[in-house]
């Protein structure tokens, strides 16, 4: 049954952060803090995965494109009768396509190159990080080991 007279107390924080502030007081704004911090973190996360994605759809595009430029530059020219006007201007359509196709491969190059960097630059500050929470999180654990061997001795 809930009593009405009595003050509430605020929930602990279950975050193990070190604020140099007064933190039953600063309570809401250290929550703010946290959410803020990880509504950022996802929204990078979400925003690199959409660019990637983006991007690979405009390189398969472009592909698509050049595999309909050299499909229609041979289908069209192929049954009429081959002249050497027509023969150049299939050529000429087969280069143009085969240019698409250089600079989609050269893009999915640039893309592929880029994102192995950013990725192993996230990747290495994620192995730092969990890193430093493990360390934390030994810490921790080893302070409450050694104190609760301290209460078994003085118990005893």
């Amino acid at each position: 049954m809930y009593c009405g007279n009595k003050s509430q107390l605020q929930p602990s924080l279950k975050i193990v952060t070190e604020y140099f502030i007064d933190q039953e007081k600063y309570f809401y704004l250290i929550i703010l803090h946290a959410n803020v911090a990880l509504f950022i973190g996802s929204l990078t996360m979400l925003a690199t995965g959409t660019m990637l994605l983006t991007y690979m759809q405009h390189v398969c595009g472009m592909l698509k494109i050049a595999s309909y430029r050299i499909k229609h530059a041979v289908n069209t020219y192929v049954p009429q009768n081959i002249t050497i006007k027509n023969k150049t201007l299939m050529i000429e359509d087969i280069i143009c396509a085969i240019d698409i196709h250089r600079q989609a491969m050269k893009m999915t190059k640039h893309f592929m190159t880029t994102f192995e960097i950013m990725m192993s630059c996230i990747t290495g500050c994620l192995v730092v990080c969990f890193s430093f929470n493990l360390f934390q999180v030994s810490l921790q654990f080893h302070v409450i080991i050694y104190e609760d061997c301290i209460e078994i001795v003085i118990y005893y």
